[in-house]
């Protein structure tokens, strides 16, 4: 079994991308992915409007002052998660953790520690 441990976004994807069979995330990244796993349990279309506010949040924050992460708010009422979360979403990358949970179920999580073992192929 390759274990790999990461503590940050690019180690996290570079183990996904290399199919790790187990990722051991540490840190504050643990204690963000485990808070967006909620997202992955929106439905598409919810995902899909999400997906498009954060992203013209994000095209417009630096011109704004970070000041356009205000429709945070319409899409927390529209999903029902926390606006929090949705930010922290939108940081890790929406896509990333919906294809990471995807392929990798949770074993065990501890305050700053998550480990994640990649699903068995269905036969």
């Amino acid at each position: 079994m390759d274990s790999v441990t990461v503590n940050t976004k690019e180690e996290l994807s570079q183990a996904k991308n290399s199919n790790a069979s187990e990722i051991v995330v540490i840190g504050e990244l643990a204690n963000k992915l485990k808070r967006a796993q909620k997202v992955t349990l929106l439905s598409a279309g919810t995902l899909a409007v999400i997906t498009a506010l954060l992203g013209t949040a994000t095209i417009t924050a630096p011109v704004t002052g970070g000041m356009s992460y205000f429709v945070a708010a319409p899409a927390a009422a529209l999903s029902g998660l926390e606006i929090a979360t949705i930010i922290v979403a939108a940081s890790l990358g929406i896509s990333l953790i919906i294809a990471l949970f995807k392929g990798y179920e949770e074993i065990e999580y501890s305050k700053e520690r998550l480990v994640l073992r990649r699903r068995k192929p269905k036969a």
